[in-house]
């Protein structure tokens, strides 16, 4: 069995004349951290937007876990296939905890109808926690560095997918 997590192959992208990715390959091995680095232009963007369901590529293959996707037809089937793309703006309200952000427009509510507090704040913990992350629920975010606020992106982007239980 590979331990190829993801492997894009011979992916081709052209906007009118302007050729984005001419056959790029890639590919992430289990455990593998990757960075994607290059000039503005070079394709950065467009190759994750493609494995994002956000741009269908021209041709090329994506390949998760051994199975062939081809390619994603809308960013709903990339999250079916665990597949997220936590863009580089951040969105998230400051004067929040972690825990209200990571539930913002999804929070679970009491009989009475009032947000359940307590619920929201175990459920952003345990969250934080299957994705092994150092992370206060209770934190205000406007607290956080730039960095751990994305990783609040990660967890609240997780949280939508079910990634996790």
């Amino acid at each position: 069995m590979s331990s190829k997590r993801l492997e894009m192959t011979d992916v081709k992208k052209s906007f009118g004349a302007t050729r984005a990715l001419s056959g790029v390959s890639i590919s992430v091995d289990s455990g593998e951290v990757l960075a994607l680095l290059g000039e503005n232009g070079a394709g950065k963007s467009t190759l994750i937007n493609i494995l994002g369901g956000i741009v269908k590529p021209d041709s090329g293959v994506i390949t998760i876990d051994g199975r062939v996707i081809g390619a994603f037809q809308d960013v709903q089937a990339a999250r079916r296939a665990g597949v997220a793309v936590i863009h580089q703006e951040i969105v998230l309200v400051p004067h929040l905890t972690v825990a209200e952000n990571i539930f913002l427009g999804r929070e679970p509510t009491t009989r009475t109808g009032l947000k359940d507090r307590k619920l929201i704040e175990r459920r952003a913990r345990e969250a934080i926690a299957s994705l092994e992350l150092d992370l206060d629920a209770a934190q205000p975010v406007r607290e956080l560095s730039t960095a751990r606020q994305q990783l609040v992106e990660i967890v609240k982007r997780c949280l939508k997918t079910h990634a996790f239980s």
